[in-house]
């Protein structure tokens, strides 16, 4: 039994339960530590995707490694016990609920998990704590206890009670910071894969991250490089540039959606015009297929009605398409739009 007033009992258990989100590592200790506090024999926390099941996270202790192997196989007879899956969907969120308070002792012993699983190992009821249920995962807690230690009381449950909304708020917490690390994960792959050069920086211009394209960029002849690890520009549009970006680190919303793009920074090879790789602009301003196409035929200098000519589209349809794409790219004219076409040449 456990050695901590009750107070303070809870307080090291709440204590251990968030050390766990920042490391993961440390719920089996967690879970041993209220196996050990609470005279329950095994504990198992996890979290399944739903509605497919799979395993997303999951602790065991106190199950030996030949009974943890023959437990799989008995789920749909677990579900049968606790009244099957429509029934669990019932109880409440953050309560625990006992084994033996919903099936009677003759239903237990004609359950193959009961006879075959549970009872040999000298167990006599088990706790479940439904933590989390929504479309896309599950989780819960169950605790089961021997014999030895008789039934559960209403002090065990009255403990888990108090324990169950701070595991599903670790979780929860936990599972955000996940998927942020994930998201982060996946922009910073997205990030090294463009084919056009992207730098980071903060309100001094200092290069924070440079990916290869714009590594190879600062590397070349080109309106920009890289001194003292500052972002300089070595021709017109540096104050613009640099107003910028000190707009977006104290105000980034008074930029507007086009992000400040527009800035107009001069090559030395300003004179040859490439077209605009249509992938990286529809991406930078949301343009959908049509938007895309139409844009690059502006770029290169085609009118609404030559474009609505050679796309055989109204030129009404094109007249809509166009003032989309001046709102999407933060343009009001067309003579805008060429000078912000003409600096996109040159960053992208």
């Amino acid at each position: 039994m456990n050695v901590h007033p009750p107070l303070q009992l809870t307080s090291h258990l709440v204590g251990m339960i968030y050390d766990c989100v920042l490391e993961p590592v440390k719920w089996e200790a967690f879970v041993s530590e209220l196996l050990r506090e609470l005279d329950f024999s095994y504990g198992l926390l996890s979290i399944s995707a739903f509605p497919e099941g799979n395993a997303i996270f999951g602790v065991s202790v106190g199950i030996e490694g030949p009974w943890m192997e023959r437990l799989p196989g008995y789920w749909a007879d677990i579900m049968e016990i606790w009244g099957g899956d429509a029934r669990i969907q019932q109880y409440p969120l953050e309560e625990p609920i006992l084994q033996s308070q919903i099936a009677d002792g003759r239903r237990l012993k004609a359950n193959p998990y009961y006879s075959g699983w549970f009872a040999p190992q000298g167990y006599i009821d088990a706790v479940a704590i439904g933590l989390e249920r929504n479309p896309h995962m599950v989780s819960s807690l169950a605790l089961g206890r021997h014999a030895s230690a008789g039934p559960v009381g209403e002090s065990e449950l009255g403990l888990l009670r108090l324990l169950a909304p701070h595991l599903r708020r670790a979780i929860s917490i936990a599972q955000q910071l996940e998927l942020q690390s994930i998201a982060a994960s996946a922009f910073a792959s997205v990030v090294e894969r463009l084919p056009v050069g992207v730098l980071l920086v903060d309100e001094l211009m200092t290069i924070i991250h440079a990916n290869p394209t714009a590594e190879s960029l600062l590397s070349q002849p080109s309106p920009f490089r890289s001194a003292g690890n500052r972002l300089a520009v070595r021709a017109g549009g540096a104050e613009a540039l640099e107003q910028a970006i000190a707009k977006a680190a104290s105000d980034e919303a008074a930029l507007g959606r086009s992000g400040g793009a527009g800035i107009p920074v001069r090559h030395a090879d300003a004179g040859s015009q490439s077209p605009l790789p249509s992938e990286p602009v529809t991406q930078l301003y949301g343009l959908s297929p049509a938007e895309t196409r139409i844009f690059e035929l502006i770029v290169n200098g085609e009118t609404p009605k030559a474009i609505a000519k050679q796309l055989g589209l109204s030129a009404n349809t094109v007249k809509t398409h166009v003032r989309n794409i001046f709102a999407k790219t933060g343009t009001r004219r067309q003579a805008d739009f060429a000078r912000m076409a003409a600096s996109l040449r040159v960053l992208l």
